[in-house]
Order: structure tokens, then C-alpha cells, then sequence
């Protein structure tokens, strides 16, 4: 066999195995223009967050909605219900939307939700600099936006890695699985799978 066919398909075995083990993962259905993250995901990337956001003592998926956070600082002590429902990416900026599921005891202070999005910026593949929580967080009823660097958001980046300018994602969180539909069709060939499960491996995280 000609030396170039045999790479490409040693190539192409290769790309074939990867998507294969992705799938344990994730779920692409491009008709629908909709990339689901399985439970198993979802859990990995809630381990992350609680373990590189210091306050962020828990993140589990609640059983039927969302997700709860148990978070303490200094006294406070809360657990705060909430579901993710939009992404807009915007050039170098991704803008987010979160809805509370919940009234919490500490909806007056604001530190306690910016650990809350310092915890959802981990889970979307992202860090935390200096260990400093994001700022401009905004409340507004039961609503929260935020507005975070898409360079460090590195799920983002491994699912939508040839989008240049701006995207509008809905997201929906039931039964611990994450549904993001997009306004552009989904693909395997789209998605940076290898740098995708290198998230999802990346036990210890980072600094």
C-alpha cells in the first residue's frame, strides 16, 4: 500500500476511535442543530468546578432541573438552584444568562453569586486567574448575566472552534444531561473532539 494512503487511514482509524470514545460524552444531532453532554459529562465538569472554586463547596445535578450549588463565604452559607439558559458568543466575549430555580437566603449579596458563576465559567472549561471571581455580575429577579473571556471558556471552544464572529446558544439542563441548540447545524467534523476529552480528563485542573 502507497506510504500516504496508509497514514491516511491510519488518519482516519484514529479520528473514527476518537469520536467513537466521545460519544460516551456527548451526543451531536445536526438536523436538529443540538450537542447534548451526557450525565457522565455533566458530573466531571461539576467535580472541576467544586474542586478549583474554593468556596464552591458542592454542584450536583438536581434531579428533574439544573443544578445546586452549595456555596460558603465567610458566614454565608447557601445553596442556590439554577438552570443555565443562554450563551451569546460575541467576537472575543461570551454573554450568559442563568435563571434562579430558587429564592435563596442570600439573594442580596452578590459575592455569593459571583462564586456561583465562578463555578458555571469552571464547568464551561475555563479558570479562574489569580484565583479571582469574576466581576459585572448582574441580578436582575430571578434572572443572572454575566459576561466572561470565550478564550477561556475551553468547552466552548472545542464545540463551536470555527465560529468567528457571534452565536446565540439556548441551553437546557433536565436529568442531568445539557442540551445546547444552536442557530448553525451541528457536526462531528466541527467539534474539536480531542481537546473536548481533554477537558473531561483533566481531573486535577488547573491552577
Amino acid at each position: 500500500m502507497n506510504p500516504l494512503k496508509r497514514l491516511k487511514n491510519v488518519i482516519q482509524k484514529s479520528g473514527s476511535l476518537l469520536e467513537d470514545y466521545a460519544k460516551n460524552y456527548i451526543a451531536v444531532f445536526p438536523q436538529a442543530k443540538q450537542v447534548v453532554l451526557k450525565p457522565n459529562a455533566v458530573l466531571l465538569l461539576c467535580d472541576q468546578a467544586v474542586s478549583r472554586v474554593e468556596q464552591l463547596t458542592d454542584l450536583v445535578p438536581d434531579t428533574y432541573e439544573g443544578l445546586i450549588a452549595t456555596i460558603e463565604h465567610g458566614k454565608i452559607k447557601a445553596k442556590i438552584h439554577f438552570s443555565p439558559e443562554k450563551l451569546c458568543i460575541k467576537g472575543d466575549v461570551v454573554e450568559g444568562q442563568i435563571r434562579l430555580l430558587n429564592k435563596p437566603e442570600v439573594k442580596s449579596d452578590s459575592m455569593a453569586y459571583n462564586v456561583l458563576i465562578a463555578g458555571w465559567k469552571i464547568f464551561l472549561g475555563g479558570n479562574l486567574p489569580n484565583h479571582l471571581l469574576p466581576q459585572g455580575v448582574r441580578i436582575d429577579g430571578d434572572q443572572v448575566y454575566y459576561t466572561l473571556p470565550k478564550t477561556q471558556l475551553k468547552v466552548l471552544d472545542a464545540l463551536f472552534q470555527k465560529t468567528q464572529s457571534s452565536l446565540a446558544l439556548n441551553l437546557e439542563l433536565k436529568e442531568s444531561e445539557l442540551k445546547i441548540d444552536s442557530a448553525v447545524e451541528m457536526n462531528w467534523s466541527e467539534i474539536n473532539i480531542q481537546s473536548l476529552l481533554n477537558i473531561f480528563n483533566d481531573r486535577k485542573g488547573e491552577s
